[in-house]
């Protein structure tokens, strides 16, 4: 389905961005992928990759991403924006560095790394982006207040982006996760006073009970970014095992 063509991913060193590699690469992508850790590279040498080492925080090293794509491959045809960083903290405790921070990551970064693409996208014909939001960009969590404006103005980025991109054939979509177990959720559990009550918490936000697998992220970005998704752009797809469908499990913090 991807055979040849040129599919760029942020923050691919583990997690859902790691998953969302392995799953182009099945379908015989042309993969870039950038991180700031080490192990981002061993993910890419693992798959054929090309790995960019990259701070997405900083404008250079993005448009040095884009470039080394484009170098390396001849052009750009899918974008996942999937990097993020996350600064807990309540509107009147967290940091004003870290606010911003938070803010050139999750949401700067996605609108300068996507105009970079669209115009390589726009000299082969068109292409597509997919953004990785969150539940968190639909529904607030409380003390989580850079997090939850960061991925709300990613859902609405997705929303500009799709109108402003589509006259050049170039659709927009993004994907929002509920809990998903990867290392730092993970991590986070353990650390917690009661990991297991903490888990079964955690599960029961979601209407399936469980926590969702990063390669259930990873297939739906994949079909977003397909030609089976080709009527779709402007879309918000929850992968989220059903907790935004009732309102008292939204509610609950993640």
């Amino acid at each position: 389905m991807f055979q040849g063509r040129v599919v760029l991913i942020t923050g691919a060193a583990r997690g859902i961005g790691r998953a969302i590699a392995e799953a182009f690469a099945e379908e015989r992508a042309l993969l870039v992928l950038c991180d700031v850790r080490p192990e981002g590279l061993e993910v890419a040498k693992r798959l054929g990759a090309l790995f960019v080492y990259a701070d997405i925080a900083q404008a250079l090293h993005r448009e040095r991403f884009v470039e080394q794509a484009t170098k390396q491959w001849g052009g750009v045809h899918v974008l996942v924006n999937n990097a993020a960083i996350a600064a807990p903290g309540s509107a009147l405790k967290v940091g004003l560095a870290e606010w911003q921070q938070t803010l050139e990551v999750n949401l700067t970064a996605p609108m300068h790394l996507s105009a970079l693409a669209a115009r390589e996208m726009v000299r082969s014909g068109g292409g597509a982006i997919v953004n990785v939001a969150s539940v968190q960009g639909l529904f607030a969590e409380q003390n989580n207040a850079a997090y939850n404006a960061s991925k709300g103005g990613l859902v609405n980025l997705t929303r500009s982006l799709a109108l402003d991109l589509a006259p050049m054939n170039i659709r927009v979509n993004a994907v929002a996760p509920g809990a998903i177990a990867t290392e730092s959720v993970l991590e986070a559990i353990q650390m917690s006073e009661d990991p297991e009550l903490t888990r079964q918490d955690w599960e029961d936000l979601h209407a399936l009970r469980r926590l969702g697998k990063p390669e259930e992220v990873a297939q739906a970005v994949v079909f977003l970014a397909s030609e089976r998704a080709s009527f779709i752009t402007g879309a918000i797809l929850p992968v989220d095992g059903g907790m935004t469908a009732s309102f008292m499990m939204a509610g609950r913090p993640v």
